[in-house]
Parts: structure tokens; C-alpha cells; sequence
């Protein structure tokens, strides 16, 4: 039998980070969901000692009189010991009747498929969690409550940390190589935010980021004041990375490939010059020949560089509104780490210079940190699962493989019902009704 309490919040995160567990089940995390009522469980052993950490977070059900609880990826604990989970998990029934919760959901932090295979252990869980009252959902896209598929990148411990580096970098695609070099030649740099140095104008750049990102994709956003709490209350485990461009940087260096362009163009126009006088005063067929090959090619090359030149004054002309403005900042993310792992949480970026390519560098930039924070994994969070290329999520599949990470699809969200009446109906009676009643709101406008 185990013993199951309510804990501390120092023994829930101490736990959670020695045995390398979820940001989403520490402390930290409860702190920022600040609209939801958070408990702490710990779990012990006939010896005393500390096997399972649990948050619950719980919330009232729009409409109905009871409440749902909500466990971010999964307890904490050994899932392959069945006896825990159950026992647990009837506590967990318990608790619920008691405190008119009518369901708890989970979404477990464990793996069915990686890069498309099965994960035998993951589905051992999966088929343990059904066979002990659970129900399962799973979901291609993002209508769970956490993504159900992941990239995640992981890291050679046993390496040196240089070296680490070294062979991720070579690892990565050539598109992605290649956009993060551009992103670096054209000027950007990034910026390192937490709660030490954050201020309120970053903040308020990186929000008004996040809204043009939610209206050009399509997505509602968190308010303001959610990734200032976020920053603070899950400190020193949260950091914003702000990509800046730099015009300077950007201009002088279109400038020296333009003057580099200009200095070819003057030689083969030269050579181009040299040629037809030759042509002029020779009548040797075969020299003629020659020369006219020759004069082609030159032709060709030039009309390639009047190219590039128009090119490159084109781009001088695309950055000029810049010339004069400091502190241009065009993409930013939301960062967490613990327990040895790092997530990027929150991405934005500006419908401007985006062919500077901000959201590479940021990416490698975080993947660096993950690294030098001794971080074994580093997860790009949500892709679809419908790897159909006519999938309108399609695009962000193909930029986070590019950093040759893993497709992960976890073992999805499951529910334990406590009452199925109050379940059906927030299941698929309400949202049912929420959606008749914006079409009508719709019909009013």
C-alpha cells in the first residue's frame, strides 16, 4: 500500500528535478495558471520514502455546478510500477468525489512513436491507463489541451560540450544551415531576457509581436500580463529571447557584396571591351571563333552580375526606413528549462524583414543554451501529426525538422471520469452550445 498527501512545494520540485520531470508539474508552474486552484500530492512507500509528485490544478465548469481537474503531463513517478499508478490513481477517484471534481485529465510526458516507431513501453502505459479506467483521446493537431506531437532534440552527454555543439550544427539541414548564416550576415543578433534584467518596454515589444503572429496565423494569444508572469513567477527557469536587427551591420555588408559586384562588372565589361576590339581588326576564322565563345560567355556573366547588382540595390532600398531606427526588434520566444530539459514555449516574430530568417538563429540560439546549461533535450514543442502537405500546419513541421530533431507523438490525453453525466455534457453537450451560440451572436452583428 501507498501512502498519498497532500506536500510541500520544496519536496514537490526537488523531486521533480532529480528524477528529470516537467516543468509543468513543479510549483513554478501552478504559480503563473493563477485562475486555477492548485494542489500538491506526494506519494510514499511502506519505507517512507517519496515515489510519485502530483499537481493538480482545478477549475469550475462553466455552466455547472462542479469542477474538473487537470494534471499538466502526467504524475510524477515510475509509470512501469502498475501498482502505484492504480493506487493513485483511485486516490485520485477519491479526492474527486469528494471535492465535486467531475473528471481529471492527464497527458503524460511518455512516448508511443519516435520518428514513426513504436515505443513498446509507451504503449505498455498506454494500454495500462485504458485497462485502469481511463479514457483515451488522441488528436493529429491541437485540440488537446497539450500538443500530442513534439520535436525533440537530444544531446550526446558523453561529449565534450564544443564538440556537442559542433556535431548538432552539422546535423541540421542545409536550408537551416544555411538560414542561420544568412540571419547572422544580415545583421541579427539575440538578447537574453529574464527577470533579473526584463523591463516593461521588452515586454510590451515582445506582446505586440505575439499579437501580429496570432492575426497572421490565425491563433488567439495570451494577454501581456501571462508572459510577464510567466517570466517572474517561474524564475529563474523562464528566459525571453529577443532577436534584433541590426541596419548597420545589414547595410555595410549589401554594401561591400554590392562594391565587390561593381568591381567584377567593371573588369568584364572591360574584358567584354577587349574582345570586340580584337574582332575588329582580325579576319582569322578560327580566332574569330574563339573570341565570339568567349564574348557569349562574358555576355552571360555580365547579365548575371547586372543581376545581383540590382539585387543588392533593391535590398539597400527594402532597409531604408531602418537607417534611422535603434532597437528593431522582429522576433521573440518564451523559453523554460528544468530537470535537464529545455522548451521553447511561446514564439513571435514580425510580418517585416522576416527574410532576414529571425526565428532560425533564435531557435539555434536556445538550442546553444539548452546546451550550456547542461540540458540533455531540448523540445520544440507543437506540430501536427497530418503529415500531408496540403496540411495548412505543414510548414511548421518542415522548419523544426530541419533542425533534425525527433517526431515524437506522446501517448495522448486521457481523462479520469468521476461523474459521466457532468462529463458528457462538458464533452459534447457544451461545446456544442458554445458554438450555436457564437453563430447566432455571429447572425446578430
Amino acid at each position: 500500500m501507498y501512502n498519498f498527501m497532500e506536500i510541500e512545494k520544496e519536496q514537490l520540485n526537488n523531486f521533480n528535478m532529480d528524477s528529470k520531470g516537467h516543468i509543468f508539474q513543479t510549483s513554478y508552474w501552478a504559480d503563473v495558471k493563477e485562475e486555477w486552484d492548485a494542489k500538491f500530492f506526494g506519494g510514499y512507500d511502506d519505507n517512507g520514502n517519496l515515489v510519485l509528485t502530483c499537481v493538480i490544478l482545478i477549475r469550475k465548469i462553466p455552466y455547472l455546478n462542479k469542477s474538473m481537474g487537470y494534471i499538466p503531463r502526467g504524475f510524477q513517478c515510475d509509470y512501469s510500477n502498475k501498482k502505484l499508478v492504480t493506487e493513485f490513481t483511485d486516490f485520485m477517484r477519491r479526492y474527486g468525489k469528494k471535492n465535486n471534481i467531475a473528471f481529471i485529465s492527464i497527458d503524460p510526458d511518455i512516448h508511443i512513436h519516435e520518428n514513426e516507431d513504436l515505443n513498446d513501453f509507451g504503449n505498455e502505459v498506454k494500454d495500462m491507463l485504458i485497462d485502469i479506467g481511463y479514457k483515451n483521446k488522441n488528436t493529429k493537431n491541437f485540440e488537446n489541451i497539450q500538443p500530442n506531437y513534439v520535436f525533440r532534440l537530444y544531446f550526446d552527454m558523453k561529449k565534450e560540450l564544443s564538440e556537442r555543439k559542433k556535431d548538432i550544427f552539422d546535423a541540421f539541414s542545409k536550408k537551416t544551415k544555411y538560414n542561420i548564416k544568412i540571419a547572422e550576415k544580415r545583421g541579427l543578433t539575440v538578447e537574453v531576457y529574464d527577470k533579473e534584467n526584463i523591463t516593461d518596454d521588452i515586454i510590451d515589444i515582445f506582446h505586440k509581436k505575439m499579437l501580429i503572429t496570432g492575426q497572421r496565423d490565425k491563433f488567439i494569444t495570451r494577454n501581456r500580463d501571462y508572459f510577464k508572469k510567466m517570466i517572474e513567477k517561474i524564475y529563474p527557469y523562464c528566459r525571453l529571447y529577443m532577436v534584433k536587427y541590426n541596419y548597420d551591420l545589414d547595410s555595410n555588408r549589401i554594401k561591400s557584396n554590392l562594391n565587390t559586384q561593381l568591381k567584377n562588372m567593371s573588369k568584364l565589361e572591360n574584358r567584354k571591351n577587349n574582345i570586340v576590339d580584337t574582332l575588329e581588326i582580325t579576319s582569322d576564322k578560327d580566332e574569330i571563333k574563339k573570341n565570339n565563345k568567349k564574348l557569349l560567355d562574358l555576355e552571360k556573366r555580365i547579365a548575371d552580375s547586372q543581376r545581383q547588382i540590382e539585387g543588392f540595390n533593391q535590398r539597400l532600398q527594402s532597409i531604408a526606413e531602418y537607417e534611422e531606427k535603434t532597437d528593431v526588434y522582429i522576433a521573440g520566444a518564451i523559453y523554460l528549462y528544468y530537470g535537464g530539459k529545455g522548451w521553447y514555449s511561446y514564439g513571435a516574430s514580425d510580418n517585416e524583414l522576416r527574410d532576414t530568417m529571425p526565428n532560425y538563429l533564435m531557435q539555434w540560439k536556445m538550442i546553444e543554451d539548452t546546451m550550456d546549461l547542461d540540458c540533455y533535450m531540448y523540445d520544440f514543442r507543437g506540430v501536427s501529426g497530418d503529415l500531408d502537405s496540403n496540411n495548412p500546419l505543414y510548414g511548421l513541421y518542415k522548419f523544426k525538422k530541419g533542425f533534425n530533431g525527433d517526431f515524437v507523438e506522446f501517448i495522448g490525453e486521457f481523462d479520469l471520469v468521476i461523474n459521466n453525466f457532468v462529463y458528457k455534457l462538458f464533452r459534447f453537450v457544451l461545446p456544442r452550445f458554445k458554438r450555436i451560440r457564437s453563430r447566432l451572436k455571429n447572425k446578430s452583428k
